[in-house]
């Protein structure tokens, strides 16, 4: 008779220790892209949001992040992450995590929980509104993704011991997809291509001697089925052309016409080609003849790029080797960088919004001058508005009034997403890696540290900033090829990031 009642008491605490348990079960779910693909999917070169919905469905609050925190992994395929991982994600649940690339694996964010997550509370009819939220992903789609890939967004919890008791693995993990589908386009651009080195490059044209420049798509037949003008920014572009076809692109001042044959690829005055490159923006075909060979399979081609010059003519006063536009503070922030100027007068800036559709000049920033070397500049534009679209151009002015103009660049203003001051290139990278980082602060620390994907710190530089741009350079031809995380941050850890390159 003991023993049964003994049994029983053990039972009975047995099942106490049981209930006594805190329950917890985290949970995602309802992931959607917003706003949702067509029935043929989303386009090539857009980018798309990704949002679902995280929290606890359980009572209590979820305190132990600091030594058995939560993760969530978000894997990727056919989409590229643009950015740092804490601008690609955010919401109002996202702030719960730390989110940092994946090293292991590129194509995925990690959020490491930073802080409690609530749960519902006593009332199960009112929940706490902070136990669950949306998380939002700012996904890219390449270019030149080929037609039909699939694209597809994999959310999985990642859920510490103490939690798995009561834990139901099912609302663990979702994924949704979709495809490409992906008109193919022919598109490149036109140089003032004076410097007499291998490659094509220099400054955008589209009219020398004042006179309109235009390509032209000629197919295998000899016919023209495509002609375009060469815009105000040196660009031109091809739409809708066919799959798995070979093309030449003819470039000349002679407007040709749909079915005919080309026109000769002649330039006015004393203008001469310089060279053809397709589509690596390296070297030139030895051809310089106006004449550009394509082929295209079932992806977009780009860079279909045409160099030409007039000997004649001065030196290029100007070149200009990178511009970039982004989002900094809900500010659209314009950074370039030369690599010569000579008699250089200033830069005019020009921006068009979606609204007004007209270019009108905004800004003037005060050139070296003369110099030989790399030159950062950069100039913030506050006159801007959250949901906007913005396109920018340079406008380099010599001291004698000579001018060339930059390639056209554009922005989405957002304001709701974390946004930085910094960019790197080129990417991908041979011999060398350069930073560029613009600061408003008297004087700054910028902490930079270069690691493979496993994590190992192979090169660290801190420098010294000052207002404005800043150039920071690492020669990296000692890295073996392969994909590598250049990490940043402050000296006060106030500005903080990640980004990944690729070194060939």
């Amino acid at each position: 008779m003991k023993k049964i009642l003994l049994l029983s008491l053990l039972s009975i605490l047995s099942v106490y220790n049981v209930v006594a348990q805190t329950a917890y079960n985290p949970f995602t779910q309802n992931i959607h892209f917003a706003p949702e693909p067509t029935a043929a999917g989303f386009e090539c070169n857009t980018t798309q949001t990704v949002v679902f919905t995280q929290g606890l469905t359980t009572l209590a609050d979820a305190t132990q992040w600091q030594t058995s925190p939560m993760k969530v992994v978000i894997c990727v395929s056919g989409f590229t992450f643009t950015g740092s991982a804490s601008s690609v994600v955010s919401g109002p649940y996202a702030s719960n995590f730390d989110w940092a690339y994946d090293v292991m694996a590129p194509n995925c964010i990690i959020g490491t929980q930073n802080q409690t997550l609530h749960g519902t509370g006593s009332n199960p009819g009112i929940p706490d509104p902070l136990s669950s939220g949306d998380i939002q992903l700012q996904l890219t789609i390449p270019e030149t993704s080929p037609i039909g890939t699939i694209l597809s967004v994999n959310v999985s919890l990642q859920i510490p011991s103490y939690m798995q008791t009561y834990n139901s693995v099912p609302d663990d993990n979702e994924i949704t997809q979709t495809q490409t589908y992906c008109p193919l386009k022919i598109h490149g651009n036109v140089y003032n291509d004076r410097n007499n080195d291998a490659d094509v490059n220099g400054n955008s044209i589209y009219n020398p001697d004042s006179t309109q420049l235009y390509a032209h798509l000629v197919d295998s037949n000899g016919l023209v089925v495509d002609v375009v003008s060469v815009d105000v920014s040196g660009h031109f572009e091809f739409q809708n052309v066919t799959p798995f076809a070979n093309y030449t692109v003819v470039l000349g001042i002679t407007q040709g016409a749909i079915g005919g044959t080309p026109p000769s690829a002649d330039l006015p005055g004393t203008w001469i080609h310089t060279g053809e490159d397709c589509c690596d923006k390296i070297g030139n075909d030895a051809t310089p003849d106006g004449i550009n060979a394509v082929s295209v399979s079932n992806f977009t081609v780009k860079n279909v790029d045409f160099g030409i010059k007039d000997p004649n003519a001065f030196n290029v006063p100007l070149t200009l080797k990178h511009f970039f536009v982004s989002e900094y503070k809900c500010h659209g922030l314009l950074s370039w960088i030369t690599s010569f100027e000579e008699n250089t007068s200033h830069v005019d800036i020009y921006r068009k919004s979606g609204s007004d559709n007209v270019f009108s000049k905004i800004a003037t920033v005060q050139s070296a001058g003369s110099s030989h070397q790399e030159k950062a500049y950069s100039y913030s534009d506050e006159a801007v508005n959250s949901g906007e679209v913005y396109e920018y151009y340079l406008q380099f002015i010599d001291i004698d009034g000579q001018f060339t103009i930059s390639e056209i660049r554009s922005l989405t203003l957002d304001c709701e997403s974390e946004s930085n001051s910094l960019q790197i290139f080129p990417n991908p990278a041979t011999s060398e890696l350069s930073v560029l980082y613009v600061t408003i602060a008297e004087e700054a620390v910028l902490n930079l540290d270069i690691s493979d994907i496993a994590g190992r710190k192979l090169y660290t530089k801190s420098s010294v900033l000052k207002p404005g741009a800043n150039l920071i350079n690492f020669d990296i031809i000692g890295l073996a090829a392969g994909t590598y995380l250049i990490h940043y941050t402050d000296e006060e850890s106030l500005t903080k990031g990640t980004f990944k390159f690729v070194k060939q």
